[in-house]
């Protein structure tokens, strides 16, 4: 009897693996015909080389708010950082941590005003979204249940329906998912730009940007293990200081880890544990540059941080105050 009841058993589970393979084969012919430079770059991918296939990712449960039935499987178009996270869990959960993950709650504040009393949601969507992410809405008239209002989006703070929030492919973009695109500063600089937040005009313009773009080619984008001191020294990129690992130090997908001044507020504030933070900031710096140069560079980042906090932010911030104390604004959502 036990005998037959373990016979059946794998039975069952070499009819799962058998049906699972023959759905995923299903999937990878169909798209190879109609997607071809899609299947190429999941093909040649880390997922395609270690058989991470399209199920693996767009499997959902049928209960699943954007799930639906496609070609016989149960799918969702959408792909979150909870579904990363089951083979990813401590770069979904930093990415999670993040400020990048909380982009998208700026655009239901009064900074995103401008965009839509001047714009209007066309432009939000484009412009706006692109970068901050959307809050993906659910259309049960749609083909793949996701509304066109919301869907493409792959802003970086995209509020997900399964209520996580971020899009690991603002970064890791689908379907290579390469880390040696993710390193490259032209990737940042997609967002990090324009008068309000000029990172990739600041990054191009330092000797940092020059000597990038002149050594790129000797910076070993592509390994698996990426160690700054160790791998490459010729020029650092925006994840060299910001994310990835050194000689004392893992890699981090929480950007904010090292940052130790938060320059978004109209008055400029140190962070919480900024001590703590600044210290693995130049744990990264000491592997190109002297103790002394480094604490040279922050006492004049400090100085000119405070300068214009004394000199511009908080008289302004004062001024803004005033007019609204005595009710002179038109339209209190401006400011």
């Amino acid at each position: 009897m036990k005998k037959c009841l373990m016979l059946s058993v794998l039975l069952l589970l070499g009819w799962g693996v058998s049906n699972a393979a023959a759905e995923e084969a299903t999937c990878e012919s169909c798209h190879e015909e109609n997607n071809p430079g899609l299947y190429l770059q999941w093909k040649n991918s880390a997922h395609g080389e270690n058989d991470v296939g399209c199920l693996d990712c767009h499997e959902a449960d049928a209960g699943d708010v954007d799930a639906y039935e496609h070609n016989g499987a149960i799918i969702a178009t959408l792909v979150t950082p909870y579904d990363c996270s089951n083979c990813h869990e401590q770069q979904a959960q930093e990415t999670m941590d993040s400020y990048h993950s909380h982009a998208g709650e700026i655009l239901e504040s009064s900074d995103a005003y401008l965009a839509h009393a001047a714009g209007g949601h066309p432009i939000v969507i484009v412009g706006c979204e692109s970068c901050h992410g959307a809050k993906v809405k659910i259309d049960d008239t749609a083909a793949n249940k996701l509304s066109p209002e919301t869907w493409p989006n792959s802003g970086i703070g995209r509020l997900n329906p399964d209520g996580s929030k971020g899009a690991c492919n603002a970064c890791h973009s689908r379907h290579s998912f390469s880390k040696y695109q993710a390193r490259q500063p032209e990737n940042c600089g997609k967002c990090h730009l324009g008068p309000d937040h000029p990172q990739k005009e600041i990054f191009e313009e330092s000797k940092h940007g020059i000597a990038y773009y002149g050594y790129k080619d000797r910076l070993n984008l592509e390994k698996d293990e990426w160690v700054v001191g160790k791998d490459y020294f010729e020029a650092p990129t925006c994840s060299t200081c910001h994310m990835s690992a050194t000689a004392n130090q893992a890699i981090t997908h929480d950007v904010g880890d090292r940052i130790s001044w938060t320059l978004r507020p109209p008055i400029s504030k140190y962070k919480e544990n900024a001590g703590v933070k600044r210290k693995a900031m130049e744990d990264v710096c000491l592997n190109c540059h002297q103790q002394g140069f480094v604490d040279g560079h922050y006492f004049q980042y400090d100085a000119l941080v405070k300068l214009y906090n004394d000199k511009f932010a908080k008289p302004a911030t004062d001024i803004i105050k005033m007019v609204k104390t005595k009710g002179l604004l038109e339209n209190k959502a401006a400011f």
